[in-house]
């Protein structure tokens, strides 16, 4: 060939591709090359009009491609494919890409270079993800996984305060799972984790388990809750084995310890101090032990068994269960169900939802209990229109105490209606209307740029105007900012209640904290003032 160049031109198709389409084709050293024009500029072959390179797992096509052999290509503005993964680059130099961008499903990567190798290797990597923002220093790419090395992950939308690094890490495109063996970093911090798995696609649940909270009534709570102990091949923030260890009711007579540990469905809990006893549960079975109970409905001993089936919309859980408490003892033996309907229709649906729970006593002389409940609610949307209308209730026709707390369903009804066109909503709810009787009538507007404003009437044992407003939410690509919801009630003789809540996000994190005074409550509600502490991943 001209110049000594290791190419012969095909007049037929090399390959079953679209490369093998051009007018002009030929098969080099790096593939079969093709255009709608060939020439040549001395030593270099120049390919014009959808110019491509094509071979197995790559396809590259440019407006102008030159080609030397030995040294390899010179193009801009190129797209196409590598192992599966879409790819555009802003240039080829050699056969290096350039700025190159690869996507695939949700996932989308940038490399500084992109060596076309077999399998392609990216350097300089950047990953964008659903939940993640990702860095490699390399990434080789395959139709079946990524190979990361170097690898770092956080799912902060500024900064690094939380981060995940694996000094190898596989990815699958499919799933978006992540699995090497890796460390959890939290601020300064950096906690091994051994062989661990994260999902690009999911974000993971990292909340603070420290708790700093207190009340007038209940005393200060302060301690660990939920504190993650991770297992190899876990998912991050997924963990199922969590510590807690609580001191509760400071400042009151009712100060206590609380030690757990629980994995999955099963764990055991002791308390020392105020209400001191042990429990245990492993799925469906349940055992505690008060010795000294601090009420008459808290059993001193308490044994349950209570599986739970579900067949499409039904819901069973039997149980059997003996206990001894201050006023009973012996045997039940009881099944709680509900099912859930719901019927659609153009703008219209109607759900249905009845309850049942009855309960035996066997060898005792307590009298059968059971309780009949349900609700149905209607509903219409049509665009920025939407109605619903709602009931529910519940009848105990036997007994209205039964011998034990647990199997108690008090009575009750509830009636609501609401209505919300656009940014504007209206909702009235009644609430026992034959005992303690509560209206609450609430109007609302949101709007994405002014935040919710809400005003509500509640009447119960008085009269009660609230008021709250709460700006919208700080955009996650701002790095930092101050959030604070108000919302106060002024009933009669003056002011019933106020509250603040206050976050601070950084690029990270939003560290909370809310407080409130209940100075008139409405019927039995708790008052005097509340407060607590919280800290969550943006």
């Amino acid at each position: 060939m001209q110049r000594g160049l290791a190419w012969f031109i095909l007049l037929g198709t090399a390959l079953a591709g679209p490369c093998a389409e051009r007018p002009y084709t030929l098969e080099s050293e790096e593939g079969l090359l093709g255009g709608e024009n060939l020439s040549y500029d001395g030593e270099v072959l120049v390919l014009e009009g959808r110019a491509c390179l094509e071979r197995e797992g790559l396809y590259l096509e440019a407006p102008l491609l030159r080609y030397r052999e030995g040294e390899g290509f010179q193009a801009k503005e190129l797209r196409g494919e590598a192992q599966g993964w879409r790819l555009e680059a802003e240039r080829i130099e050699g056969k290096t890409l350039y700025g190159a961008r690869l996507e695939r499903g949700r996932l989308k990567a940038r490399a500084e270079r992109l060596l076309l190798e077999t399998p392609p290797l990216g350097q300089g990597v950047e990953l964008e993800s659903p939940a993640y923002r990702v860095r490699a220093e390399e990434a080789r790419f395959t139709r079946e996984e990524a190979r990361l090395k170097g690898f770092l992950a956080t799912p902060c939308p500024c900064g690094e305060e939380a981060r995940l690094r694996m000094a190898e890490a596989r990815f699958d495109p499919k799933t978006g799972e992540l699995l090497g063996e890796a460390s959890l970093g939290l601020w300064g911090l950096e906690i091994p984790l051994g062989e661990a798995r994260a999902n690009a696609n999911r974000r993971p649940e990292l909340k603070s388990p420290l708790v700093f909270s207190g009340s007038e009534s209940g005393g200060l709570t302060l301690g660990l809750q939920d504190f993650p102990l991770p297992k190899p091949g876990e998912e991050i923030g997924r963990w199922e084995r969590r510590l807690t260890l609580l001191a509760t009711g400071l400042n009151t007579p009712k100060e206590a310890l609380q030690l757990g540990l629980r994995e999955g469905g099963r764990g055991a809990e002791a308390r020392l101090g105020y209400a001191a006893g042990v429990k245990a549960y492993w799925d469906d079975l349940f055992f505690s032990s008060t010795p000294t109970p601090p009420d008459t409905n808290t059993p001193r001993l308490e044994a349950r068994y209570a599986p739970t089936f579900r067949v499409e919309g039904l819901t069973l859980s039997p149980f059997l269960r003996y206990a001894e408490t201050g006023r009973s003892q012996g045997w039940t033996l009881g099944v709680e169900g509900s099912y859930r309907q719901t019927l659609r229709e153009g703008p219209l649906s109607l759900t249905l939802s009845p309850t049942l729970l009855a309960a035996f006593y066997p060898r005792t002389p307590y009298a059968p209990y059971l309780a009949l409940g349900g609700s149905v609610e209607g509903g219409f949307q049509e665009g920025a229109l939407a109605l619903r209308l709602g009931y529910a209730g519940r009848l105990e026709p036997l007994e209205k105490t039964p011998p034990f707390i647990y199997e108690n369903r008090d009575e009750f009804q509830r009636l609501f209606l609401e209505g919300r066109l656009g940014p504007f909503s209206l909702r009235y709810t009644l609430e026992n209307p034959l005992g303690y009787r509560l209206d609450r009538l609430e109007a609302e507007y949101r709007e994405e740029a002014l935040g919710t404003l809400r005003l509500a009437y509640v009447r119960g044992s008085f009269g009660e105007l609230r008021l709250a407003y709460a700006p919208p939410l700080p955009d996650r690509a701002c790095c930092q900012a101050l959030w604070a919801a108000l919302e106060g009630g002024v009933g009669e003789g003056g002011l019933s209640r106020y509250g603040l809540t206050l976050r601070y996000y950084d690029g990270c994190f939003a560290y909370e904290v809310r407080a409130q005074n209940v100075l008139k409550g409405q019927y039995g509600e708790a008052t005097g003032l509340s407060f607590s502490f919280g800290l969550s991943l943006r």
